[in-house]
């Protein structure tokens, strides 16, 4: 989260036992570790680049712990009136194409390409995030709103709406209990 009265942005995690690791806070690394932590079978060993120390952290799961909170800090608002308010609305890659137009429109910035006409800006991850948040009147809003829309279905618009929300909805992620008992099934069959 950025804090304004401090005067640097979050560089490292540091653990309950004091312990300091230095991180990479670059967005494009995050986007990354989204994509990581998203996968079943995804291992911490897959993290480990995001450390800029060589040094590997004593209790991985309390780092990996704290890596997500960095990845996702706490914010006191918006507050959640309903279960609905936590469905999944942005998916870095699949949108991605709407996330550079709306960096690019609303702020002018073309996250490939640095001031100076190096590729990739720099950003820190937090300030990605702040910026993130703050777009307004984009494609990619109006994408995010068709897939939380909640309403009447049975008025010309509330039929729009739900084939607006149905066209532009994320791949739904297959039910654990599901895919246990698929993957229970399918034992029966290997030997």
């Amino acid at each position: 989260m950025l804090d304004l009265f401090l005067n640097k942005l979050a560089d490292c995690i540091m653990t309950a036992g004091g312990n300091v690791y230095r991180i990479n806070t670059d967005w494009r690394t995050w986007l990354g570790f989204s994509r990581i932590i998203q996968k079943k079978d995804a291992t911490l060993n897959e993290i480990r680049h995001i450390y800029i120390d060589d040094v590997p952290p004593e209790d991985e799961k309390e780092c990996f712990q704290l890596l997500l909170q960095f990845y996702q800090p706490e914010s006191e608002i918006p507050r959640t009136a309903s279960a609905s308010g936590t469905e999944k609305v942005l998916d870095y890659f699949i949108d991605s194409q709407y996330i550079y137009a709306a960096f690019l429109e609303q702020y002018g910035i073309d996250l490939f390409e640095k001031p100076d006409g190096v590729h990739f800006r720099p950003m820190h991850w937090h300030q990605f995030l702040a910026l993130l948040s703050g777009l307004h009147g984009t494609k990619l809003n109006d994408i995010m709103s068709y897939r939380c829309w909640e309403g009447d279905t049975k008025t010309e618009y509330g039929k729009q709406m739900q084939k607006l929300r149905q066209a532009w909805e994320l791949p739904r992620e297959k039910d654990e209990k599901v895919q246990q008992d698929l993957d229970a099934f399918n034992r029966l069959f290997e030997k």
